[in-house]
């Protein structure tokens, strides 16, 4: 803090005083001037900072995201490969390990992506003396960047839950008809958080197209099976049905009055 201290000459004359009040004010103006430079000088420093920081920490999630694609379509890989054994197996029960058609693999990611230096931002206030703007594109992606840890954690819990049969015995082939059908139904769970997975990396990259290419709808597209263009036909009156009830019910829900037909 500056201290502004008042002339010790005596005051005579209203010429004095006023004098004296003035260079008072002057140097409380000063005094306060200076302080709020160097608070935004100093402010300016830690905002530059921030963002300098801020965009490292991009760097390093540009460089996630592409490691974590490419875990996703490994486990993918696995979980269907672990289907297929386990299918087969239900299927042909008894068949000994050694004549599966593969053996049952169960890896999943531990990759995460950096969130620290946001949440520093935040914490410190830093976030306050950036715009509007850049404020909320920061939140969005942060937003994003939560929920894909959230769903790669999920992910990671399915994957473990399925392979819990290996605590005990890790032979497949030793599991009762029931325990495989258990575990083919915790292997399609654990495929099902991982499609999840998958859409939220996809939805990422779509939503900040400066990050790289992630998991396309196409991929997804695979592990979820939709009809092909000749069943698509053979459904469309029945789909129809469907449309126009589904329409009702949103009409009913809000009150409104269905569309005629």
């Amino acid at each position: 803090m500056l201290e502004v201290h008042a002339p010790n000459e005596t005051v005579r004359t209203w010429k004095d005083f006023f004098v004296h009040i003035a260079t008072i004010v002057v140097g409380l103006l000063i005094a306060v001037g200076l302080e709020q430079l160097v608070e935004f000088v100093h402010h300016s420093h830690q905002l530059a900072d921030t963002r300098r920081a801020l965009r490292l920490e991009r760097e390093e999630n540009y460089k996630t995201l592409t490691a974590q694609t490419s875990a996703w379509r490994r486990e993918v890989a696995e979980l269907q490969n672990n289907l297929l054994v386990l299918q087969y197996l239900q299927q042909h029960p008894g068949t000994p390990q050694e004549k599966l058609p593969g053996v049952l693999v169960w890896r999943f990611s531990s990759l995460q992506f950096a969130t620290a230096v946001w949440d520093a931002a935040n914490t410190s206030g830093v976030v306050a003396l950036m715009p509007r703007q850049e404020i909320e594109d920061n939140t969005a992606l942060h937003v994003f960047l939560r929920s894909e840890v959230d769903a790669a954690m999920q992910t990671a819990l399915a994957i473990n839950q399925a392979q819990r049969y290996n605590l005990l015995d890790s032979d497949p082939s030793h599991l009762s008809p029931a325990d495989v059908t258990a575990e083919i139904e915790l292997t399609q769970a654990a495929m099902t958080k991982l499609f999840l997975h998958g859409a939220l990396l996809g939805n990422l990259s779509e939503a900040f197209p400066d990050f790289p290419p992630t998991v396309t709808r196409a991929e997804l597209g695979k592990i979820r099976h939709s009809p092909d263009a000749h069943t698509a036909e053979l459904l469309a009156p029945a789909r129809t049905l469907t449309d126009e009830r589904l329409d009702a019910a949103g009409a009913a829900v809000s009150g409104a009055t269905p569309p005629p037909k």
